[in-house]
C-alpha cells in the first residue's frame, strides 16, 4: 500500500472513531435497563458462566459414550538385554535322554557325559533390537452409577447458572435504575438552583442600581453578592455531580464513556404513578432469583448425597484392543513385505467395592451435613427474601408521603422567599430576611431533591423484591 493511500485509511478510520464517539443516543429508563442486559459487564459474565456450565453437561455425557485412543510404541535396544540361567537348565528332553540310555544298553557304549558344573551359567538374549506397536483401543462404560448421578448433577448445576443470569439481570435493572435516577436528580437539582441564581441575579442587579443611586446601602449588595457567589459555587458542583453521575450510567450499562448519552424520561415522568398498585401487589417467592438459585443448590447437594451412595454400586465397563507387533534387526518398518504379529483382545471388567472401613460411611453422612446446610440457607434465603419485600414496600410507603411533604415544604418556602423578595423590593424587608429566606428556600429544595430520589430508588428497591422491573 502506498503512503498516502494508508495515511488517508488512517485519518478515515480515526473520523469514523470520532464520529461514533460523538453520536447523540437517547434513552429512556427501560431503554437504558435493556441495553445494559445486552451490554452490562455483570449479565455478560453471568451468560458466560452459564454457556461454560451447558459445555460441561455435554462434557459430562460424552464420558459415557465410547472412548477410542490410538498409541504406537517404539523401542531401539542398544544392548539387548540379557538372561542368565544354570548351564544344564535346558537340559535334553526326556525322550531324548531315555533314547541315549537304551542305545548305550544295547551297545555296551557307557554314555561317558561329564559331571555338570554347579558354578557353570548360561547366558541368552531374545528379541531383536527394534521392535515397535502400534494399536488402538476402544472403551465403553456399561453402568457406573457416579456417572449418572454426575449427569443430573450437572444439569442442575446449569440450571444454577441459568438462575444466576435471572439474577444478574434483576440487580442489574436495579443498579441501572438507580443510577438513571441520579443523574436525573442531578439535573434537577441544577436546574432548580439555576432557576434561583436567575432570580438572584435580578435582585441583585436591582439592589445595585438603588446603592448606586443612594437609595440602598452598601451592606445589602454586599449581602446579595456573597448570596450569589455562594449560589454559583454550588450549581458549579450540581453540574460536575451531574456529569459524574451519567458517567456512572454509562459504565453500568457498558456504554462508551466518550459517548454523548441524553436521557428522555425525567423526575416528573418516573414519580407519576401514585404507586398503589405496587404497594397492593402480593409477593410471591418463586419469583425471587435468589430463592430460585438457592433451591437449585439444595438439588445439588442432595445429588451429592446420592453420589456418595452410588459409590458402593458396582462398576462395568467394557473394552477392545488391537495391535500389531514388529520386530526387526534394522529399521525398516515401513517395508510391509515384513511380518507385523497381531494381538486382538475383548474383555469386561467389573470393579465392587467390597470393604473401605468407614470411608463410603463417613462422606455420605459428611454429604448429608452439606444438604443440612443448603437446606437451612435456603430457608434462610425466603425469609430474607420476605423480609426484605416487607421492608422494600414500608421503605416506599414512607418514600411517596415523604416526598410529598417535601412537596408541600418546597411551595411554602417558595411562596416565603417571592414574599420576602417583595417586601425587600418595597424597602420593607432587609437584606439579611432576604438571604434567610433564599437560604431556607435552597435547603428546601435539597430536601426535596433527596425525598426525590429515595423515593425513586424506594421504588427500584420494591420492584427487585418482586422481580417486577
Amino acid at each position: 500500500m502506498k503512503p498516502a493511500k494508508a495515511l488517508s485509511l488512517v485519518i478515515a478510520v480515526l473520523i469514523a472513531q470520532f464520529s461514533y464517539a460523538q453520536e447523540a443516543v437517547s434513552m429512556s429508563l427501560a431503554q437504558a435497563q435493556q441495553y445494559a442486559l445486552e451490554h452490562g459487564f455483570a449479565v455478560t459474565n453471568a451468560r458466560l458462566d452459564a454457556a461454560k456450565a451447558e459445555r460441561e453437561v455435554k462434557e459430562t455425557l460424552s464420558i459415557g459414550l465410547p472412548q477410542v485412543t490410538g498409541s504406537i510404541d517404539y523401542n531401539n535396544y542398544i544392548d539387548i538385554p540379557v538372561q542368565v540361567a544354570p548351564a544344564d537348565a535346558f537340559g535334553f528332553p526326556d525322550y531324548l535322554n531315555q533314547f541315549l540310555f537304551d542305545v548305550s544298553n544295547e551297545t555296551g557304549v557307557a554314555l561317558n557325559a561329564p559331571e555338570p558344573d554347579p558354578d557353570a551359567i548360561s547366558e541368552f538374549q531374545f528379541g531383536t533390537p527394534q521392535t515397535i506397536t502400534a494399536g488402538i483401543q476402544a472403551t465403553q462404560i456399561v453402568f457406573d452409577g457416579s456417572y449418572f448421578v454426575g449427569i443430573q448433577a450437572s444439569r442442575a448445576y446449569a440450571d444454577a447458572m441459568r438462575n444466576g443470569i435471572e439474577k444478574s439481570e434483576v440487580e442489574t435493572k436495579e443498579a441501572v435504575a438507580s443510577a438513571y435516577h441520579t443523574v436525573l436528580v442531578a439535573q434537577e437539582n441544577s436546574r432548580i438552583l439555576s432557576e434561583s441564581l436567575g432570580l438572584l441575579k435580578d435582585t441583585f442587579e436591582e439592589t445595585q442600581a438603588l446603592y448606586e443611586n443612594g437609595f440602598a446601602e452598601e451592606m445589602d449588595v454586599d449581602q446579595l453578592r456573597l448570596n450569589l457567589a455562594d449560589l454559583e459555587s454550588r450549581i458549579k458542583y450540581a453540574d460536575q455531580q451531574a456529569e459524574v453521575a451519567l458517567d456512572m450510567l454509562k459504565f453500568q450499562i457498558g456504554m462508551d464513556l466518550a459517548a454523548d448519552l441524553t436521557l428522555t424520561d425525567n423526575v416528573e415522568s418516573l414519580t407519576g404513578d401514585t404507586g398503589a398498585s405496587m404497594l397492593s401487589t402480593p409477593f410471591n417467592i418463586e419469583n425471587n432469583p435468589d430463592f430460585k438459585m438457592q433451591r437449585s443448590y439444595v438439588n445439588l447437594a442432595e445429588l451429592g448425597v446420592k453420589n456418595e451412595k452410588a459409590r458402593a454400586l458396582p462398576s462395568i465397563g467394557a473394552f477392545y484392543s488391537y495391535q500389531r507387533n514388529a520386530q526387526r534387526d534394522e529399521f525398516n518398518f515401513l517395508d510391509f513385505d515384513q511380518k507385523w504379529y497381531p494381538i486382538q483382545l475383548w474383555g469386561v471388567q467389573m470393579t465392587v467395592p467390597i470393604f473401605g472401613s468407614t470411608q463410603g460411611y463417613q462422606r455420605i453422612e459428611k454429604a448429608k451435613v452439606d444438604l443440612a446446610r443448603a437446606e437451612e440457607a435456603l430457608f434462610q434465603v425466603e425469609q430474607g427474601a420476605k423480609l426484605e419485600f416487607t421492608s422494600a414496600r414500608i421503605d416506599f410507603d414512607n418514600s411517596l408521603e415523604q416526598r410529598e411533604i417535601q412537596k408541600q415544604n418546597l411551595e411554602l418556602a417558595e411562596k416565603i422567599f417571592n414574599k420576602t423578595q417583595i417586601k425587600y423590593n418595597e424597602g420593607v424587608a432587609s437584606s439579611f430576611e432576604l438571604s434567610q429566606s433564599q437560604s431556607q428556600l435552597l435547603t428546601t429544595q435539597g430536601n426535596y431533591i433527596n425525598a426525590t430520589l429515595q423515593l425513586l430508588n424506594a421504588r427500584a428497591r420494591l420492584n427487585k423484591a418482586l422481580n417486577n422491573f
